[in-house]
């Protein structure tokens, strides 16, 4: 169980720098950061979910550890915690701004886009309508 314990605290310190790192590259919108850390943080999130899946099964749990493993594992977990909890938050400010965007662009390019709903008095769609010649076509000829 000792080993078990050392690699999931080997984990959680490996996954705070990689949170930490995500977070300062949310905040400075570096993308290229996120794309360097996802692979490692994916197999490290699977390796800390079987550990801690292990552990639970265990009889006596963690009881048998050292209480000052115990204490820096749970210190660990809760600095995790707070590491996930805002990069959870970035990633939600970052996602409805760029949807506050994406909505902002859509009515622009509605606006922009000709159509034939309502024609005006003198009978000029789209943008540039005040700069167009009305066109009439006679067709009983």
């Amino acid at each position: 169980i000792n080993d078990r314990v050392t690699e999931l605290t080997y984990v959680c310190e490996r996954m705070i720098e990689i949170l930490q790192k995500e977070n300062d590259a949310l905040d400075k919108q570096d993308a290229t950061v996120l794309s360097e850390t996802f692979d490692e943080k994916d197999k490290l999130s699977r390796l800390y979910e079987r550990h801690c899946r292990a552990l639970g099964r265990e009889k006596n749990g963690l009881a048998e550890v050292d209480e000052e493993v115990r204490v820096k594992l749970k210190e660990l977990g809760n600095e995790m915690d707070a590491l996930v909890a805002k990069n959870a938050r970035i990633l939600k400010q970052n996602i409805e701004l760029n949807r506050r965007v994406l909505y902002r662009f859509a009515d622009v390019a509605k606006k922009m886009t000709p159509h034939s709903g309502i024609y005006p008095k003198d009978a000029n769609i789209g943008v540039k309508a005040e700069a167009t010649a009305p066109i009439s076509l006679n067709e009983t000829l």
